[in-house]
């Protein structure tokens, strides 16, 4: 990410107002610091080359109180300023990238992970405070304060300004030269964290499985060996942080040094006052020290920096949008279809094709590619080779060609790993459909073999907690319930009967069964042949 990278305009609306309010603080401070270094400088002059009291300089006194009040003021302002517009800022970032999160529209976001998206969500853009709040206001700073105040000791003083000229442009240089091992150390840092997110997140969806077959242990060590791997990536950021600031340090203290020691060789050699030489005295420091610090706050950033370039990523990815809108379908059909994944063998899907009036299962062993054909056909995975025909009114369109989000409208889904937010099953099921009463509710769930009785609280029984009182099985029974509510001609589901009993499992292809008749296409994903008494439509890894 640059240092003001342009996509933040697009995607954040409240950056423009701040960063025009910073530049016109930034020039402002700027003209107060040599107004300041004017009367300061006169106001020496006068007392110990003059010999004039305090009493006769008062005005020059109140003036330069004023100076000192209005810069204190104008420091709030951007320190204000900064953390109200960071927060606004932060919010709408947040808010595009759960836009596009939500609405499927990148194919980044289906080859990250959950895992990689909910970090960069959180504290990836909460690690952007730094960034805004501190970063921005001073790159203002030093993009005007230098070069306003050297010009001012320029034409005061033709050699300071030609040792300004010659040593400023070191600083901006050693910190580009450090600042490359930051960003990679930074890239690295954040790679580790987000496969530990990754891990986390897995090891807590097969915790029972672990505990199940005794293997829990050895995760354990696993994860601390991904946490101490961390540690090092964030030891290795901190040591280069502190080396660049030492070394940024050194350079300017050098310069201001060089020029103090050129002015008091002059001074003595009468070839210079000593207003003069107090004037660019005390502002030679703020030549330097605005870009300084500039270097220091970006290696504070450099997270949030790394962040935001992953999510602007991901917001800039382009989608295949198709124009066309499809409210009936007759049938769906698709030739061999090919997906490449990164560090993993190619998967195959064979042709095949589903139709109504029957159960179109999709059969096949775990890691075969029924999820990855589900992904196709929600949309989410879109790098894929071959074709999907959607049959309509006796015409055939390619899935590509169909505006995804009315395709989804004919789409429901149930997922193979069940995830609610925390609500109550009322809210739930009310997703599938709003305009439902209670009492419609409660037959759906009777369907799906679900007894009323067995939820503590009923349809108020809350979802979405860490310490649910419900099994895998009466959540996954809710989630087929949301399923069959939503008004859409295809039903997708991926392992219906997984964690349910026998006697559910029946009820569960009975209500399935109920689906069919009343017309709607029903897609069943299950490594199970022979669960719905139907011959297979696609066999994964027959190949």
């Amino acid at each position: 990410m640059k240092p003001l990278d342009p996509r933040l305009l697009r995607y954040s609306r409240s950056s423009r107002g701040f960063l025009f309010a910073g530049a016109l603080l930034a020039l402002l401070s700027a003209i107060l610091v040599i107004g300041q270094a004017v009367a300061i400088s006169s106001l020496v002059t006068s007392i110990f080359q003059d010999k004039r009291n305090l009493t006769s300089n008062h005005k020059l006194i109140i003036f330069i109180l004023g100076i000192f009040l209005l810069r204190g003021f104008i420091n709030f302002s951007v320190e204000y300023l900064a953390s109200r517009s960071s927060s606004r800022m932060r919010n709408e970032l947040r808010a595009v990238l759960l836009d596009k999160v939500l609405g499927g529209q990148a194919q980044e976001i289906f080859d990250e992970g959950p895992a990689t998206i909910s970090l960069l969500a959180t504290r990836g853009i909460d690690n952007l405070d730094s960034y805004f709040s501190r970063f921005l206001p001073q790159l203002f700073i030093a993009a005007s304060v230098p070069l306003v105040v050297g010009i001012a000791i320029a034409s005061k003083d033709l050699t300071s300004g030609f040792i300004i000229l010659a040593t400023v442009p070191l600083i901006p240089l050693f910190g580009i030269f450090i600042g490359r091992f930051t960003g990679s150390a930074t890239q690295k840092r954040w790679q580790t964290l987000a496969t530990l997110s990754g891990y986390f997140l897995d090891l807590l969806t097969g915790l029972p499985t672990l505990k199940v077959f005794g293997r829990s242990k050895h995760q354990e060590a696993n994860l601390e060996k991904i946490g101490l791997q961390y540690r090092d990536e964030t030891m290795k950021v901190l040591k280069i942080s502190f080396l660049s600031a030492l070394a940024l340090e050194v350079i300017a203290t050098l310069s201001v040094a060089l020029i103090a020691v050129s002015i008091g060789l002059r001074l003595v050699g009468g070839s210079l006052t000593l207003k003069s030489g107090l004037f660019i005295l005390i502002l030679a420091p703020e030549v330097y020290w605005p870009i300084r610090q500039v270097a220091s706050y970006f290696h504070a950033a450099a997270e949030g920096v790394e962040a935001a370039s992953r999510i602007f990523t991901i917001l800039d990815s382009a989608t295949e949008q198709g124009e066309m809108e499809i409210s009936q379908i007759d049938e769906i059909s698709w030739s061999e279809l090919v997906v490449t994944y990164p560090n993993r063998a190619n998967v195959i899907v064979p042709a095949g094709r589903i139709t109504k009036n029957r159960v179109n299962l999709i059969v096949g062993p775990s890691g075969s590619g029924k999820s990855t054909l589900l992904a196709i056909l929600l949309g989410f995975q879109r790098s894929y080779r071959g074709e999907i025909l959607i049959t309509s009114s006796g015409h055939s369109h390619n899935l590509r060609r169909v505006e995804i989000s009315s395709w989804r409208k004919q789409l429901s889904w149930l997922s193979q790993s069940v995830n609610f937010p925390r609500a109550s099953v009322r809210e739930i099921l009310l997703q599938g459909d709003c305009n439902l009463t209670d009492d419609q509710l409660k037959v759906v769930l009777t369907k799906v073999e679900l007894d009323l009785a067995d939820l503590p609280f009923g349809l108020d029984t809350n979802l979405g907690r860490i310490s649910e009182q419900l099994s895998v099985g009466q959540k996954r029974k809710i989630a087929l319930a949301r399923a069959l509510l939503k008004p859409a001609q295809i039903l997708l589901l991926d392992e219906p009967s997984a964690s349910v009993d026998d006697i559910g499992e029946l009820g569960i292809s009975q209500a399935i069964q109920d689906e069919i008749a009343s017309g709607k296409f029903v897609v069943l994903v299950t490594h199970r042949i022979g669960l719905m008494g139907e011959d297979p439509v696609v066999v994964m890894g027959a190949n």
